[in-house]
C-alpha cells in the first residue's frame, strides 16, 4: 500500500493527470459545483489539491501513512457529506482550503489523543473538528498562496509555527527541520517572514 501511495503523491506533486482533471474547474465555483454533483473529474481535482499539504500535516503530527492516507479520503468524504447536506454552503472560498482545514483540526485531534496515551481512530473524531472556521478559511487561503512563493524551507517554518501551531521548542525536539536550536530556527523564520511580506507588499496584498 505505501509505494502505491507514495507513487500518487509523486504524481500529485509532478502535477501529471491530476492537471487534466482541474482543467473542467477553473475557478472555485465551478469545482465546488463539481463536487456537488459528486462528480469524479471534480473529486480527483480536489485530491490532487490537497493531498500534498494534508501529507505534510500528518508528517509534522507523526501521523503514520497509512492514517494519512485515510486522513485524506475522509477529510475529502465529509466534504462532499457537507455540501450535500447543505452545511457547507460555497462563499467564494477554494473547496481545498476547506477540506485543508478539516485536515488540520482532526490532525491535531489524533496527536493530543496519542499524547494522552489513548487508542482511537479517525472515527472517533466529534463533529466539531469536522467544520473549518469560516471566518479564517480567507486567511489560510491567503496565507497557502503566500506560501507558495517561498522555498520549501521557508514554507515548511512559516506553515508549522503559524498554520499548524506547533511550539518552537517541540519543533526542535521532533527535528521537523533542519535546525537543531530554537534561536536558530526563529532566526531563519524570521528571515522568512520578511521575504513573505515582501512578496505581499510586491502584489499589494498587505493594501486591500
Amino acid at each position: 500500500m505505501l509505494p502505491l501511495f507514495m507513487a500518487r503523491i509523486l504524481d500529485i506533486f509532478l502535477d501529471k493527470k491530476t492537471n487534466r482533471n482541474c482543467e473542467k474547474y477553473p475557478d472555485h465555483g465551478s469545482l465546488f459545483a463539481g463536487l456537488g454533483h459528486e462528480e469524479a473529474d471534480a473529486i480527483q481535482c480536489l485530491s490532487a489539491r490537497v493531498s500534498g499539504s494534508i501529507y505534510n500535516i500528518g508528517k509534522s503530527y507523526r501521523l503514520s501513512d497509512d492514517n494519512i492516507e485515510e486522513l485524506i479520503c475522509d477529510c475529502i468524504t465529509i466534504c462532499l457529506q457537507k455540501i450535500k447536506t447543505g452545511k457547507y454552503i460555497f462563499q467564494g472560498h477554494n473547496p481545498a482550503t476547506y477540506v485543508i482545514e478539516i485536515a488540520k483540526n482532526r490532525a491535531k485531534n489524533l496527536r493530543r489523543s496519542a499524547l494522552r496515551h489513548e487508542t482511537v481512530d479517525l472515527e472517533s473524531i466529534g463533529e466539531q473538528e469536522d467544520q473549518p472556521d469560516f471566518a479564517s478559511l480567507a486567511e489560510t487561503e491567503l496565507i497557502e498562496n503566500l506560501l507558495s512563493k517561498l522555498d520549501t524551507n521557508c514554507q515548511n517554518l512559516v506553515r508549522l509555527k503559524y498554520l499548524e501551531e506547533r511550539r518552537d521548542k517541540d519543533v526542535v525536539e521532533e527535528k521537523l527541520t533542519q535546525y537543531t536550536t530554537v534561536d536558530a530556527l526563529k532566526n531563519h523564520r524570521s528571515k522568512c517572514l520578511k521575504k513573505l511580506v515582501e512578496i505581499g507588499a510586491a502584489a499589494s496584498i498587505f493594501n486591500q
